[in-house]
């Protein structure tokens, strides 16, 4: 039996309606693209993200404060910035991560069911 796990890419997807991976995506290619013109053994780029959880209330909920940071060499130093967000998700079983909000299966137990399948009696 294949244990539930969060879909990485849906949860990017997902982060700040979106936003979160369009940023990613400049980042990276700034952070690239400033350590091939100015980089060498002292002048690295760096890009970190680092995802914080907080429960909402007694729900199956939680606030993932996403953060994005990165350090990107230059001509005569460094460049670096900060960018901090939050995202509510959803909590079903096995700890599996979505945005909307999983169906309740005949056990009580939750399960993510994707939309537009329906079962057949």
């Amino acid at each position: 039996m294949m244990e539930r796990v969060t879909n990485v890419d849906d949860f990017i997807s997902e982060l700040g309606a979106g936003i979160f991976k369009e940023k990613l995506a400049h980042i990276l290619s700034q952070s690239a693209m400033g350590t091939i013109l100015h980089g060498d053994k002292a002048k690295k780029g760096k890009v970190s993200i680092d995802f914080t959880f907080k429960r909402v209330g007694d729900n199956d909920q939680v606030i993932i404060s996403h953060k994005l940071s990165h350090i990107t060499p230059t001509k005569r130093g460094k460049q670096s910035e900060e960018d901090v967000t939050e995202t509510p998700m959803f909590v079903g079983k096995g700890g599996v991560l979505t945005i909307n909000q999983p169906k309740e299966d005949l056990s009580g137990q939750f399960t993510l069911q994707e939309e537009g399948i329906r079962s057949v009696k």
